[in-house]
């Protein structure tokens, strides 16, 4: 079982960048959800959401492989991301459509923090360093 839940104890971080607690069977970590608003000149044309997970413990390619076969597409929801936070990367990014992309996208992300990230999780690689270094800091502080 990969568990890199000192990222737990910088909780203050997660939840200014709009994270909450979440777990699922034995993984645990946080996740978001983020709102996009298109507008136009009448007003308001359409809305759509994304989810971000960011998983710290759990059985690495063998949860991802769970995610990714069980998990299923949500209504009004383009895009699930999932960062798996490991220490050695056990597998490569995989991605994956809901009825063609109509139904949105699957996303699983490997991660090793301070690692080079993929440019999908540009968003997400930078926090979880942020987050390492925070605990660093108050376990050195």
């Amino acid at each position: 079982m990969v568990d890199m839940s000192f990222l737990d104890k910088s909780m203050d971080l997660w939840t200014y960048w709009g994270f909450e607690p979440w777990s699922y069977k034995q993984m645990k970590g946080v996740s978001r959800k983020i709102t996009f608003v298109k507008d136009s000149f009448l007003g308001e044309v359409g809305r759509y959401y994304a989810y971000d997970y960011v998983v710290w413990a759990h059985q690495g390619v063998r949860d991802a492989a769970d995610i990714f076969s069980t998990w299923k597409p949500l209504p009004d929801v383009m895009t699930q991301r999932f960062l798996f936070i490991e220490q050695i990367p056990t597998f490569k990014k995989k991605v994956k459509t809901f009825f063609w992309g109509f139904r949105g996208f699957l996303e699983v992300y490997s991660y090793v923090p301070g690692a080079v990230w993929d440019p999908k999780i540009k968003d997400l690689a930078p926090l979880v360093n942020k987050a390492k270094d925070m605990v660093n800091s108050q376990t050195w502080g």
